[in-house]
């Protein structure tokens, strides 16, 4: 008889155990339950606030504030950018806004030369076909090279010494956008 109540008694805990696990299970079940009920709810008021965020128009920095990388273009207001067109004149200045456009719209480093040559004019057009059917061109970086090596001033033309030379001759408006231009 001793063996029987041994057998009961362990029964008995066992049962109990397994009681003690299911309501263990049924707790971590609901609070389970309740985070993801949390999540849900935070989750939506994350994307309301992005919602928000995407409409509100952010005013340009003022001149003395340091730059900032421009947002990612996921959260930027959307924006009807001027392309930069390229005639031949001021390569060093085309290149820094055709840059500088890229990497606000977010272009890939692939696209770039496909993109570039819809907004070239005058000489430049012949020259990139030329260049383009030679394949010279293997990358954008090569592309802006020979543009540069093509368009730029030359090592042979003295930037610096004209900047030495500069005198006023005009207004002061005229001297200040020379003098811009020779340092750059």
């Amino acid at each position: 008889m001793p063996e029987h109540h041994t057998r009961q008694v362990t029964s008995d805990k066992l049962k109990e155990a397994v009681n003690h696990l299911t309501q263990g299970q049924a707790s971590l079940n609901q609070n389970h339950n309740n985070l993801n009920t949390k999540m849900d709810s935070l989750n939506a008021k994350i994307n309301l606030i992005l919602d928000r965020l995407a409409t509100i128009t952010v005013t340009p920095p003022s001149p003395s504030s340091s730059p900032h990388p421009p947002p990612s273009p996921a959260h930027r207001p959307h924006m009807k950018l001027d392309v930069p067109r390229f005639n031949g004149h001021d390569p060093l200045g085309w290149i820094f806004k055709i840059s500088q456009f890229f990497d606000y719209q977010g272009i890939p480093n692939h696209e770039h030369l496909t993109v570039a040559t819809f907004y070239m004019d005058g000489p430049s057009l012949p020259w990139y076909q030329w260049m383009s059917r030679n394949d010279y061109f293997l990358s954008w970086s090569t592309m802006l090279q020979a543009l540069e090596s093509r368009f730029a001033p030359s090592f042979y033309e003295d930037p610096q010494g004209a900047l030495f030379e500069l005198q006023q001759t005009g207004t002061v408006t005229e001297y200040l956008m020379e003098f811009e231009h020779l340092a750059n």
